[in-house]
């Protein structure tokens, strides 16, 4: 039987969590939010964020975790499944690519019945509050930063 001593077990731990993270228990966490300073997002830095998430196949980078907000950067091929929160609000705010985003309705057998399709492209900026359903039909390399605020589900 190997013994492996407490600094080892946590850091084995941890490793454990950071791979579990990066590895689809959740999204690729960058900052954690301050409470004693601004946090800045540059130009250079989220179009690098965008190329790297393209590069690796990741659909989303949590830029900044704030536990009841964060703050996401989204890269969207195809289509994904909908979903609605009880208590997260939520902006999109579009910076390169097109799709087709759904809204409202309800959601049956994994699709948004009776919602409202848009086509979605660079510039535009999307309010989706509480309860109401939300997915894109489809999405052609669609990158977004996706702030969420008000819970956690």
């Amino acid at each position: 039987m190997t013994k492996i001593s407490v600094s080892g077990a946590v850091l084995l731990v941890m490793c454990s969590v950071v791979a579990f993270a990066q590895t689809g228990g959740g999204p690729l966490i960058r900052h954690r939010a301050p409470t004693d300073k601004a946090l800045d997002f540059p130009l250079a830095a989220l179009q690098a964020e965008f190329a790297d998430m393209k590069t690796q196949k990741r659909i989303t980078t949590r830029l900044m975790e704030g536990g009841a907000y964060s703050l996401n950067a989204r890269h969207q091929i195809g289509a994904e499944a909908p979903r609605a929160h009880k208590s997260i609000i939520e902006l999109y705010f579009i910076q390169d690519g097109t799709g087709t985003l759904v809204t409202g309705g309800s959601i049956v057998d994994k699709a948004i019945r009776g919602g409202v399709a848009r086509a979605v492209k660079a510039g535009d900026v999307i309010f989706i509050p509480p309860g109401v359903p939300h997915g894109f039909s489809d999405a052609k390399a669609l990158s977004y930063l996706n702030v969420h605020f008000g819970g956690t589900d």
